[in-house]
């Protein structure tokens, strides 16, 4: 009977120390990447995966992909990629289109009709965003400590200046731009 009885206790043990030892192997969440004002008030949350977890200007989103896909309430949001970017839908309406989602040099958001709602461009370490009137409305630019500033706003989680116009640009709703975003996060075919 002893012996039954250490048996038992080793195995309670040795269960123990399995559950432990689970715990430390659990993959880490993905790191966010946050918009904040000059007063540290955050702006847009970003949480890369499947699904993306969006947050812009207030309006939480989870954005699942192929196809890309969010509902809010009795609003359907989905997005549909084709060689002219990807046309965003609210409802079965066109709202928007991106294009294009995955380079590395240059993005916009248009109207329905074609109308940039705005682009932004890359060179070097800033991107300029522009209004559909062709103005510069604003500037994303690197910071020696990996953050990109865009005005008196500030990004942190992410180099992609690309990323951080499609957050910081206002002319285009939240639930584009957090469709939009989550879009760029997810892995592209061609790796980009």
């Amino acid at each position: 009977m002893p012996a039954a009885r250490h048996l038992i206790l080793v195995l309670v043990a040795l269960g123990a120390c399995q559950s432990k030892s689970d715990a430390g192997a659990r993959p880490s969440e993905p790191k966010a990447i946050e918009l904040k004002d000059k007063k540290g008030h955050l702006v847009a949350r970003m949480v890369p995966g499947h699904p993306c977890r969006a947050m812009v200007d207030g309006t939480e989103m989870l954005v699942g992909t192929d196809p890309l896909v969010a509902q809010l309430g009795d609003v359907r949001w989905t997005g549909t990629t084709a060689a002219n970017g990807t046309t965003i839908k609210r409802n079965d309406e066109i709202v928007a289109r991106v294009f294009p989602i995955d380079q590395p040099a240059e993005t916009g958001v248009f109207t329905p009709d074609g109308v940039a709602m705005f682009r932004a461009t890359v060179s070097g370490d800033k991107a300029d965003l522009i209004s559909g009137a062709g103005a510069v409305i604003g500037t994303a630019t690197k910071l020696p400590d990996g953050s990109i500033a865009i005005g008196e706003r500030v990004l942190t989680g992410t180099n992609d200046l690309l990323l951080a116009a499609l957050l910081g640009a206002t002319e285009a709703s939240p639930e584009v731009r957090g469709l939009a975003a989550c879009h760029r996060l997810f892995p592209s075919p061609n790796g980009l």
